[in-house]
């Protein structure tokens, strides 16, 4: 691997924090103000996520059953030229918003095609030195390490980079417990944890002048459709307030609850550093996922139902 030094040093960093305090850690360093960001643009009760945490960067949420490696990990990128990619930003980015979403369910592998735990895999693309390339195996999606080349447009190190970090910000959140809250939605029906309790809870974070928080809606009333027989309670959190809320929505049809002026809660308790971001908690208060799209939303909400 290239840039050893400071890929050794995230890595070390990554096992000090689990082993000396991640949660005094999470409590004291990540409970800090957000940089908001929005991106351009039948009756079953899912199985609930009983995996132990194990001694690496964070606590295990994903990484047995979700993110399990083949025996013999594919090296194979699928005839993907990473020089091409590498060759200019447009390039890059166009390449990522088709085949890279970090928040996904994926297999990590590292430059070598060997397995990694998921939250060392966004440590070391964290530092700058690596690019993920996409790969299929045994109908499994798989991220590849692969070193970024010197000549590459600093842009695409600045993304990475940015998109590992958020990525690892939101992975770190799964397997917490969903903080206490008290809901009040627009007719005013009101919602707690005794209330969901039992049912996979599907949160979106949004506010009215996000562009692509509204372009999702249609798809969102959508995924309210197809799970309405299943025990699922979908919820939005905005920041805006009651009344403006109401105006908006005689406009745009949105078929989940909507709870006004929810921004410190998205802030300050979810740690939400993206809009729209979207939570998937499980039936014990458990948050499984939080992805930033409704394409994902949907494929985990899929492979989470079909368990």
């Amino acid at each position: 691997m290239r840039n050893i030094l400071p890929t050794l040093l995230s890595i070390g960093l990554g096992f000090a924090i689990s082993f000396f305090g991640l949660d005094s850690y999470y409590n004291s360093t990540l409970f800090g103000e957000n940089k908001i960001t929005t991106q351009s643009s039948k009756g079953i009760t899912p199985k609930k996520d009983t995996k132990t945490p194990t001694k690496k960067e964070e606590p295990s949420k994903e990484n047995t059953s979700e993110e399990e490696s083949p025996n013999n990990a594919s090296t194979s990128l699928n005839s993907v030229d990473a020089g091409d990619i590498q060759k200019d930003f447009d390039n890059w980015n166009a390449y990522t918003k088709k085949n890279i979403d970090l928040m996904s369910t994926f297999v990590p592998l590292d430059d070598k095609g060997a397995f990694l735990e998921k939250g060392i895999f966004l440590t070391l693309l964290r530092t700058g030195a690596y690019i993920p390339i996409r790969s299929e195996k045994d109908g499994k999606i798989q991220y590849q390490l692969t070193s970024i080349n010197d000549s590459a447009d600093e842009k695409i190190k600045r993304s990475i980079v940015s998109k590992a970090a958020i990525a690892h910000q939101y992975f770190k959140m799964e397997g917490k417990i969903l903080p206490s809250y008290n809901f009040v939605d627009l007719k005013g029906k009101a919602y707690n944890k005794a209330d969901t309790k039992g049912k996979l809870l599907v949160l979106k974070c949004w506010f009215i002048t996000c562009k692509v928080c509204v372009e999702e809606f249609p798809e969102l009333n959508e995924l309210v459709n197809k799970y309405k027989d299943d025990k699922i309670e979908f919820i939005s959190l905005a920041f805006d307030k009651k009344d403006e809320l109401v105006e908006f929505l005689k406009t745009k049809e949105f078929k989940y609850p909507t709870i006004p002026e929810q921004k410190d809660y998205m802030a300050k308790k979810l740690r939400v550093k993206q809009y729209p971001t979207h939570l998937i908690v499980d039936a014990n208060g458990v948050i499984m996922k939080m992805v930033s799209n409704v394409k994902t939303l949907t494929s985990e909400l899929e492979r989470i139902m079909d368990k």
